[in-house]
């Protein structure tokens, strides 16, 4: 192995949101291994990791299985509707689930609903239309969400005065291939890269941010 593949990734890297310091997450899968490049998801599980250490993750519903790629069994509640990995609680569409009283999270997830992706042809309402579930239902709630990937939901998110008073929205922005930082939200509207992300939209209810 190369020494900077030995060193340099391992030294404790960190981003900074709402003044807290938050090491990237790293991970083979989804993540970029370092140090060629870190993904929106290393940064998307770092903030994710330090929601749910704030809670009871056992009571928390997941909208998109992506924790249990990374932390099997940590969330009480995994709803997806396609994905087949054994740690998806509840294979329905988000519409069909009450999501009362339960703490919420997603992770890049909202992007897709109403698209089509992954095979998914019978919601008829779109990601709007799931943000707008959740935090008319959920009392806390951690979402993310990639900029430039969804055209019709960036609009809707950069027009922040159709959010709730009670819901923050921050953004992050890729500095290089490892390194990103929270920005304001006029610098964050940049265009989806050939794979990843160069830009993250964090929206939250419950002020543990």
């Amino acid at each position: 192995m190369a020494r900077h593949d030995s060193i340099d990734w391992q030294r404790e890297q960190t981003f900074r949101l709402s003044g807290k310091d938050l090491r990237y997450f790293y991970h083979y899968h989804n993540c970029g291994w370092p140090p060629r490049r870190c993904t929106e998801r290393s940064v998307e599980l770092a903030i994710a990791d330090y929601w749910l250490n704030c809670m009871d993750p056992a009571g928390v519903y997941e909208i998109g299985a992506v924790t249990p790629y990374y932390w099997p069994k940590r969330v009480g509640c995994v709803i997806d509707p396609v994905d087949p990995l054994p740690g998806v609680t509840l294979r329905k569409s988000l519409f069909s689930v009450d999501l009362s009283s339960h703490p919420v999270l997603s992770i890049s997830t909202v992007e897709h609903v109403g698209t089509e992706d992954y095979g998914i042809r019978d919601d008829k309402q779109g990601p709007i239309e799931a943000l707008q579930k959740v935090w008319s239902q959920s009392p806390v709630f951690l979402i993310t969400v990639p900029v430039g990937y969804n055209t019709k939901l960036d609009e809707f998110i950069f027009n922040r005065s159709r959010f709730p008073d009670d819901v923050r929205v921050r953004f992050l922005v890729r500095l290089s291939e490892t390194k990103w930082r929270e920005e304001k939200r006029l610098a964050a509207r940049i265009p989806y890269g050939p794979k990843w992300a160069n830009a993250l939209v964090v929206i939250e209810r419950g002020n543990i941010l």
